[in-house]
């Protein structure tokens, strides 16, 4: 099995994560504006509960899975045990996942008020198992997905244009959205037997894998809290209004958030394989260019939309959903915090066994999250939903620094990090004097949103490479290179 080079990979990836996050990014300014912020409220509220639902079912395959693969994917029997009993663990608990969900919709008030959505999101969850993402991950095989999400994206974005046209038009959309997935999942599972076979089921061993499945599930419960929980709160405490409002600011922080973790991801499993085989120098120079990349993109990009936020909420949604503005502000930092925490999670403590530190700080950061949430949302609504997420972002990348410290400064290139932040200030202080000095006026949102951004990042590039930043420089060289080709 032919196995590309991590700038191979991570460039898969980041088309692969660009191509998911281009289908909201172009379908939610129009649906938003259809179904209002009550509509799309709905859906994100049922969307939110089906995703607490899956990562229940999933009991944090996604993430040992990827590891347990990249561990034995030179032999080929074990590969195939592993794949096997993964995914009949996954299945039994997506069973009993689904009978709680079904009395769930039966009894609570929030969802039988919509059973049509909780049929929708019901199938997306009995169809997760069948993905097997963390398959695909675990043997590097990002060209297959990138692909195949593309293909269900475009089908899924036409759907949309041709059948959303009026607010009651919200349950159509939530089908679409699951067409996208449900139709990836089954593609997933019909291509992973040509990759691997399953093994009989006589002789599996199930039990090797609970314990380190449920401390990376207990992890992802806790990480799940800053991604769900708040959506789900929001919408018994306050309001659909306010779910929508808040969706739309974390719209933009998920989306960049994405995109820079798209790098992360594709480490985990190339320095689970390093670890593995005792690989010590190529696990530290993978570490340091990481870092260096990772703080490249998230600090422009932070104080970037922290100065356009009203103008890139007007494109996403539109005049109603101005006041989600300054719930965007506080999240943007988000993109570093976070960013950095995948750093130590995703290539220190989870390649090197020490689930317990990862799920130490997470469980901490999501017990800190609910308590902010249970205060600030019925006074502060979505904007109190948004402190709550920033601040426990910010524990729990501190905890994992503290685990994870060692490893860290060892690798930790100072004088990149100063090289970024120099060229940030210059670029937002220049777009600013821009702005006020000469003018840039222009009316419509989205075009000025253009002009800064291409203004923005030209100067930020510049400056880097004035000053010879090492990852700037090999950026461009990589670019170079790429169009003699």
């Amino acid at each position: 099995m032919k196995i590309r080079s991590i700038k191979a990979n991570a460039i898969l990836n980041i088309i692969y994560t660009v191509t998911n996050l281009l289908f909201p990014l172009i379908t939610y300014p129009y649906v938003a504006r259809i179904l209002s912020a009550d509509g799309i409220g709905r859906v994100n509220f049922f969307t939110a509960a089906s995703n607490y639902a899956v990562m229940f079912a999933a009991l944090g395959v996604s993430t040992y899975g990827v590891r347990a693969v990249a561990k034995v994917r030179d032999n080929k029997k074990e590969l195939s045990d592993t794949l096997t009993e993964l995914l009949l663990i996954n299945l039994i608990a997506t069973l009993c996942v689904l009978v709680v969900y079904a009395v769930i919709s039966l009894f609570v008030p929030q969802f039988n008020r919509d059973p049509a959505l909780c049929v929708v999101n019901a199938a997306t969850i009995a169809a997760t198992p069948w993905g097997m993402n963390w398959l695909y991950s675990g043997l590097e095989q990002y060209g297959y997905i990138t692909k195949r999400t593309i293909v269900f994206k475009l089908v899924s974005l036409v759907l949309i244009f041709a059948l959303i046209h009026d607010r009651n038009d919200y349950i159509v959309y939530a089908i679409i959205l699951a067409f996208a997935s449900v139709g990836s999942y089954i593609c997933n599972f019909l291509y992973a037997r040509k990759l691997v076979g399953f093994s009989k089921l006589r002789g599996l061993n199930l039990q090797q894998h609970i314990s380190p499945m449920l401390v990376l599930f207990a992890s992802s419960l806790a990480i799940s809290v800053y991604t769900n929980l708040d959506t789900v709160m929001l919408g018994i405490m306050q309001n659909d209004r306010e779910v929508g409002l808040y969706t739309t600011a974390v719209k933009v922080k998920s989306i960049l958030l994405a995109v820079v973790n798209a790098i992360s991801t594709v480490l985990l499993p190339r320095l689970s394989y390093y670890v593995s085989r005792g690989d010590k120098k190529e696990y530290n120079e993978s570490m340091k260019k990481s870092m260096g990349v990772i703080f490249l993109i998230t600090f422009p990009l932070t104080i970037f939309f922290i100065e356009n936020a009203l103008d890139t909420v007007l494109v996403l949604g539109g005049n109603d959903y101005v006041d989600s503005t300054l719930c965007m502000k506080v999240l943007m930092p988000i993109l570093i915090i976070s960013g950095f925490s995948n750093i130590i999670g995703n290539q220190v403590l989870i390649p090197l066994g020490k689930d317990k530190y990862f799920m130490q700080a997470v469980v901490c950061g999501a017990l800190a999250d609910f308590i902010l949430n249970f205060i600030l949302i019925p006074r502060y609504g979505c904007v109190g939903a948004a402190v709550a997420t920033l601040f426990a972002e910010a524990l729990q990348m501190s905890i994992q620094f503290f685990h994870g410290k060692n490893i860290i400064l060892r690798n930790f290139n100072s004088k990149s990090l100063a090289h970024t932040v120099l060229s940030t200030c210059i670029a937002a202080v220049c777009i600013a004097l821009a702005s006020n000095l000469v003018g840039i006026t222009m009316s419509n949102p989205l075009v000025r949103v253009i002009v800064n951004a291409v203004l923005y990042f030209s100067i930020y590039l510049v400056i880097l490479l004035l000053i010879k930043d090492e990852y700037a420089i090999e950026l461009v060289t990589d670019l170079k290179n790429r169009k003699k080709l």
